[in-house]
């Protein structure tokens, strides 16, 4: 691509024209050709390609505008400190839907962000020698961030909802816990302000009575969720025992509990999860239970849908054009 656009929310290069919506980048107005070494006959060619508005890789805020124009996704925060399996989750959750599981009555219909899902799976997929590995850690300069992963689902009665899970770096989360107005803290500030809902990671293995940081893991949790619950609202708040194939004291969990029982939360869970199934497959059910339990109470808490007075009742946009006139 020789060229680059006036409008910085706009990047002809990925995505195409963003702001006139030209099918052909050269035609419009705000487009500005670069000089290329590329051959004249090749770069005609370059420049003909009708382009998608979207990479496949996770969203970036700008990128919000294509998928919020039509409906409202559910955002769904993803929180916790560096090392939680934050990450792991999320690549966890797409191979379950990929390999045919289900969220409650929903099933996987498509994804605007399949590339970026199929970069963090790609760890938790069986290789050649046999050997799977936990994706790396989120890093604090990867990419545009926050990191916005979208998957699209669809219940039995073809009603279908957009999910936009973050997946930003613990860092964000330990600034945020320290000092909200901290510079590197901004990240996880909007991911509060304009998420629907919560999960809260706890790191089983840091939580160990061998593990020398325990206390620390637990002041961590304690506090980050501290910062959830402000101005929490109606927003359900889930805990997620992350990595529970390792045994914890039930001591240790009770107080951490304890500490979540203090606040007056309307809508609270918890679950064990790891990316081992467990007994039963129970910690991979518990990977789609939590977000099952996620959208029922979203729909909940839903106003109901207005009656209008109308001849035709059942089709809401006539009904409105009727009382309009």
């Amino acid at each position: 691509m020789a060229g680059r656009c006036k409008e910085p929310s706009c990047f002809p290069d990925e995505i195409g024209c963003n702001v006139e919506g030209c099918s052909n980048v050269k035609d419009c107005k705000n487009y500005i050709s670069e000089e290329s070494t590329t051959e004249d006959v090749e770069k005609v060619d370059e420049d003909n390609y009708y382009r998608i508005p979207w990479t496949g890789n996770s969203f970036g805020l700008t990128d919000l505008n294509y998928l919020t124009a039509s409906s409202k996704p559910i955002f769904i925060g993803i929180t916790g400190v560096a090392s939680a399996g934050k990450t792991t989750f999320l690549a966890s959750l797409y191979c379950l839907l990929r390999n045919g599981e289900s969220i409650g009555n929903y099933s996987f219909a498509g994804s605007l962000t399949l590339i970026g899902w199929e970069n963090i799976a790609w760890y938790l997929s069986w290789k050649n020698n046999g050997n799977i590995q936990f994706p790396p850690h989120t890093s604090n300069n990867a990419g545009r961030l926050p990191g916005l992963l979208h998957i699209a689902l669809k219940n039995n009665e073809g009603e279908k909802i957009d999910l936009v899970f973050t997946d930003a770096p613990g860092e964000w989360f330990d600034h945020w816990r320290i000092n909200v107005n901290n510079e590197n803290a901004k990240g996880a500030k909007w991911i509060h302000d304009n998420c629907d809902a919560f999960l809260l990671f706890a790191d089983c293995e840091m939580l160990t009575p061998t593990n020398s940081k325990r206390g620390i893991a637990k002041q961590q949790i304690n506090s980050v969720a501290d910062r959830i619950m402000e101005n929490l609202g109606n927003r359900p708040f889930e805990l997620i025992w992350s990595k529970s194939d390792i045994t914890i004291p039930v001591e240790t969990k009770n107080q951490i509990r304890s500490h979540f029982k203090q606040n007056q939360i309307k809508y609270f869970a918890e679950y064990e999860t790891s990316v081992k199934a467990g007994e039963d497959e129970l910690f991979h059910q518990n990977i789609c239970n939590s977000i099952d339990w996620l959208i029922e109470k979203l729909h909940n808490n839903k106003n109901q849908i207005p009656r209008i007075l109308s001849h035709k009742p059942e089709d809401m946009f006539l009904s409105k054009r009727a009382i309009n006139e």
